[in-house]
């Protein structure tokens, strides 16, 4: 009997060391936080020592724990009834193992089931440039007042307390990002309400610095038939193939930043007729997220285009005389006649009534000239007359205006000479003795040729 004893007492003996020597397992959870219907996982980790396939977790000091493999993964709402808790409640957990022996317990370790919505987050306006300001505004469920927000930029990095409406510039969110523009930058939200909600919802913010193009038109003025050239140049940091060009008549038409427009093709694009004046700008758009966002506007370039001249022709009519009537160019007719008085009849109608000197009358296409007495009044006449058509000879390859100009010119020159040396001779002889009437016709060239320039024109008085 005393051998027995002996006996049980060494065992209990063995088993106390043993069960001293038992080294503690370590319990992680993961995650920390979650709500009813998420899940956690509880992993009870023994010593590498040590090689068992039984756990325990208790969630209530003093009461029996529930027997799990060493890896255990439990709903919220599995843990809340293992804690006999609601939620939101933060239940502790421990854990330990059997080796021949129950091993200590590990260390507590928290879960936090919660039961709190996420909030709603918008970004207004989600497209602005480095200097604009954009409001952020994390709107908490109405039945949680909470006095601040949390936002977050960066998964896994600390989120940035704000009053639940926030307004930042572009720069402020840039920084808070660790980014540089052009970018898109996620933000999601969470408030606080004994413990975390859930995040919001991603919203994006688009941040860029698009600076306008510019545009240059070469050359700025066309025909229908000519080519104008069109370029939109984009800043050196922006790299597309395609941008817009805008008239406000026509719209937006995508073109290579780099085009030629006819003068028609141009005329079509803005919704015109000949001639017209197009007003023109450009802009690109840079692919940001997935959506295409454009730039500001060019300055507005002019290009003006006129219609095609058709090619000049020289008018065989004169500007109107006196009589207001225009006179047509008579053709020319040479005389082989031995005299000196020879007519050249017109095509056409005769020069219009001249203005007279003071001293003559000359009334309709004639000049009244005194009779011929001698060989001096007779020479004087022919020759001036002569000087006169010879002149008009030269000066018609000029043109039919300018030679009907000259011609009266030179006429009214003559008659007023003329009238003056008979003034004198009237005073000898009878004024009105052999008085002869004479009509002049004017020869004029149609065609400014070499050869009529060198031609003899001739030019008779008609005796009647």
């Amino acid at each position: 009997m005393a051998e027995h004893l002996l006996v049980v007492i060494l065992i209990y003996s063995f088993s106390e060391i043993n069960a001293q020597d038992l080294l503690p397992p370590t319990l992680t959870v993961n995650p920390p936080v979650i709500t009813d219907t998420d899940s956690v996982t509880l992993h009870c980790q023994t010593p590498p020592s040590v090689s068992v396939s039984q756990f325990y977790f208790h969630t209530v000091r003093g009461k029996p724990g529930k027997s799990f493999p060493c890896r255990q993964t439990l709903t919220g709402t599995e843990l809340l009834q293992m804690a006999e808790r609601n939620s939101p409640a933060e239940v502790n957990v421990r854990c330990f193992y059997l080796h021949v022996y129950p091993s200590p317990e590990s260390d507590v370790s928290s879960v936090i089931i919660r039961n709190l919505l996420p909030p709603k987050l918008t970004v207004n306006p989600p497209v602005i440039t480095e200097t604009d300001s954009v409001t952020l505004h994390c709107q908490t469920p109405p039945s949680d007042s909470v006095p601040g927000c949390y936002f977050r930029t960066v998964r896994g990095k600390p989120a940035k307390s704000f009053p639940c409406r926030q307004t930042l510039t572009g720069t402020e969110l840039l920084q808070m990002a660790e980014r540089s523009s052009p970018a898109e930058v996620n933000v999601t939200c969470f408030y606080l309400h004994v413990y975390p909600s859930p995040e919001s919802d991603v919203s994006s913010v688009i941040i860029r610095t698009l600076r306008p193009p510019t545009l240059t038109v070469n050359p700025p003025v066309i025909t229908e038939t000519d080519s104008v050239t069109l370029h939109c140049q984009t800043p050196p940091s922006v790299s597309v193939s395609q941008c817009n060009f805008y008239t406000l008549s026509g719209g937006t038409t995508v073109f290579p930043c780099l085009k030629t427009l006819k003068g028609t093709e141009l005329l079509e694009m803005s919704q015109q007729s000949s001639p017209a004046e197009v007003q023109m700008t450009c802009f690109y758009t840079l692919k940001l997220g997935g959506i295409h966002y454009p730039s500001p506007h060019s300055d507005t370039s002019s290009i003006t285009v006129h219609t095609g001249l058709p090619v000049t022709s020289v008018s065989s009519s004169v500007t109107p005389l006196t009589s207001g009537r225009t006179v047509n160019t008579p053709s020319i007719t040479e005389s082989s006649s031995s005299s000196p008085l020879t007519q050249v009849k017109p095509t056409s109608e005769t020069l219009t009534r001249v203005n007279p000197g003071p001293d003559k009358d000359i009334t309709g296409s004639s000049v009244t000239t005194p009779g011929i007495k001698d060989s001096s009044n007779t020479a004087a006449p022919q020759k001036t007359a002569s000087g006169i058509w010879k002149f008009v000879a030269v000066v018609a390859g000029c043109g039919v205006t300018v030679g009907v100009i000259l011609l009266v010119s030179a006429i009214l020159c003559n008659n007023r000479r003329t009238a003056g040396s008979q003034e004198v001779k009237g005073r000898q002889e009878h004024h009105n003795e052999n008085m002869e009437t004479y009509h002049m016709y004017a020869a004029i060239s149609e065609e400014p040729a070499a050869s009529d320039l060198k031609s003899i024109m001739y030019s008779t008085v008609q005796s009647h």
